[in-house]
């Protein structure tokens, strides 16, 4: 960690050169790889142009804060030879998409509970997206809707209660619950497909080992 540490610090000292090719690293193991377009030492942020994931004509910009980074590398330098001045960019687009990824990972921290279980988290997100985020929140282990409808443990449509009788509201959170285990792959087959690639992948070993033993005449290990 430390060494990692370092090769940023390196990194911040020295100025980037609009248009080098820098890759980093995030504080989130994601890797972004993209041109240069502005650098800020004062703040250690970094603008990189990056080849968008959705188009081939289109471009992501992504705004780096150095001090996040655990390694950053310049892997092509540029020349100095620019055709064009570089894209001014839209300050305010970049506040607003800033603004959202913000909401969008509080949003996700509502979400969280340690006192239920991952797939109770996934109903709540999957509620939430229905109705917003303000309107669904964690009573202890129980899923409050709307200020009047609560889902309980183990979160099925039978366990769909309204405090006001609400049988629009309840109809409506049953159809979300309902979809939401329908469409999701049950534990019985998220097991019985690991069981079945780990069995490929195992029994050939096994029987290699067993035939090789069995020729040489010696005892197969144990595991």
């Amino acid at each position: 960690m430390a060494a990692a540490t370092a090769d940023v610090g390196n990194a911040v000292n020295d100025c980037f050169s609009i248009g080098s090719t820098v890759i980093c690293t995030t504080c989130f193991k994601e890797e972004v790889e993209g041109e240069v377009l502005a650098f800020d030492h004062n703040t250690k942020m970094l603008i990189l142009q990056c080849h968008s994931k959705t188009s081939g004509e289109l471009s992501d910009v992504y705004v780096m804060n150095l001090s996040l980074c655990s390694n950053v590398q310049v892997i092509k330098e540029c020349n100095g030879n620019f055709i064009d001045d570089p894209q001014k960019l839209n300050l305010d687009q970049v506040k607003m998409r800033l603004r959202k990824t913000v909401e969008r990972r509080q949003d996700y921290l509502k979400s969280k509970n340690a006192d239920v279980t991952p797939e109770a988290q996934e109903l709540y997100r999957a509620i939430a997206k229905q109705l917003g985020y303000n309107e669904v929140s964690w009573q202890g282990a129980n899923i409050q809707i709307l200020n009047e409808v609560t889902v309980s443990p183990p979160y099925r449509v039978d366990n769909v209660v309204s405090s006001s009788d609400n049988d629009k509201s309840c109809t409506y959170i049953k159809r979300i619950i309902n979809q939401f285990f329908t469409t999701r792959p049950s534990a019985a087959q998220e097991n019985a497909h690991g069981a079945s690639s780990s069995s490929a992948s195992v029994s050939p070993t096994s029987s290699s080992l067993s035939s090789s033993n069995a020729a040489s005449g010696s005892p197969v290990p144990a595991n």
